[in-house]
C-alpha cells in the first residue's frame, strides 16, 4: 500500500509570497508521490518541481492536462510533449483565443509581462511563465456579454480577481481519478490524500480518500462533505496535514 499526495499550490503548499520554506525539510523526508494539481502552467510548475526535488506526475491549468515523466507508469500515457507523457483533457489555448479575439476582454494574451507582474505580484520571470499558457486563458476584465458567449463553448471559472477559461473536458477531479487508477495499476492498493484551500479544489478533494483543507487568512471554505480542516494557513496547514496523515516527523 502506498500513499499519494495530491496538492494545490497557491495558498496551499505555497504561501502568499509564493514560497514554501516551512515545508522544504518535510518534503525531503517524504518517500511518497507528491502530485501538483494546480491552475499553474507546466512552465511554472517545473520551477517548483525542481526547487523541491519532485519528479512525480502533475496536473496543469485546472485539470486541462496531465504530465508524467516518460515511462513513469511503466507504459506511455497520451503522447509525448515537452519531454513528458502528456494526457490532454482540455483544449489548446489557441482555440480559446480564437473566440476571445473578437470580444471586449482584457486577458494575459494581450497584456505585457510587466503588467501581469504588477497585477499578480509575481516576479517578471514567473509572470513570463504564467503567460505561456497552453490550454486556458486568464481574463482580467470582461463584460457580461463576453462571459455569456464564452460559457457556451468553455468552462468559465470566476475567481476573486481573475476569470479562468478552459475546455469543458478539463477537470481536476477527472485528472485525479485517472492518476489514481494509474497508480493502482502500478502499486495495487493506494491511499490518496488531497490538500487544497479554495473552491476550485473541490473536484480534486471529492476524489481522494482523505480530503483536507488548509486555512485561508479569513478561515476555511465551506464544503458539503467531510474534510479535515488544518489550523495552519497555507504552508503551515500543508505541513500539519502531511504530518498527520503521511508522517515525516
Amino acid at each position: 500500500m502506498i500513499k499519494i499526495i495530491f496538492t494545490d499550490l497557491d495558498g496551499t503548499l505555497l504561501d502568499k509570497n509564493y514560497r514554501c520554506d516551512k515545508a522544504l525539510e518535510l518534503i525531503k523526508k517524504l518517500e511518497v508521490p507528491i502530485v501538483f494539481v494546480s491552475a499553474k502552467t507546466i512552465f511554472e510548475q517545473e520551477v517548483f518541481r525542481k526547487m523541491l526535488g519532485i519528479s512525480d506526475p502533475f496536473v496543469v491549468e485546472d485539470g486541462s492536462a496531465i504530465y508524467a515523466p516518460l515511462n513513469y507508469f511503466g507504459r506511455r500515457i497520451g503522447y509525448r510533449r515537452h519531454g513528458y507523457d502528456a494526457l490532454i483533457l482540455g483544449v489548446e489555448r489557441e482555440v480559446i483565443l480564437q473566440h476571445i479575439k473578437s470580444l471586449n476582454v482584457k486577458s494575459y494574451a494581450n497584456m505585457s509581462v510587466e503588467e501581469i507582474s504588477k497585477l499578480t505580484g509575481l516576479s517578471l520571470e514567473m509572470s513570463e511563465l504564467a503567460k505561456r499558457r497552453e490550454f486556458s486563458e486568464v481574463i482580467v476584465e470582461a463584460d457580461e456579454k463576453a462571459l455569456k458567449y464564452l460559457k457556451k463553448f468553455f468552462n468559465v471559472q470566476i475567481g476573486g480577481r481573475f476569470i479562468h477559461v478552459y475546455g469543458k473536458g478539463a477537470d481536476k477531479g477527472k485528472a485525479v481519478r485517472i492518476l489514481t487508477e494509474l497508480y493502482e495499476d502500478l502499486y495495487g492498493e493506494v491511499v490518496t490524500i488531497g490538500i487544497g484551500n479554495s473552491y476550485t479544489d473541490i473536484p480534486m478533494l471529492r476524489e481522494v480518500d482523505i480530503p483536507a483543507l488548509v486555512r485561508n487568512e479569513d478561515g476555511w471554505i465551506e464544503v458539503d462533505f467531510e474534510v479535515y480542516r488544518a489550523n495552519g494557513v497555507a504552508t503551515e496547514g500543508w505541513v500539519e496535514v502531511v504530518k498527520k496523515f503521511v508522517g515525516g516527523d
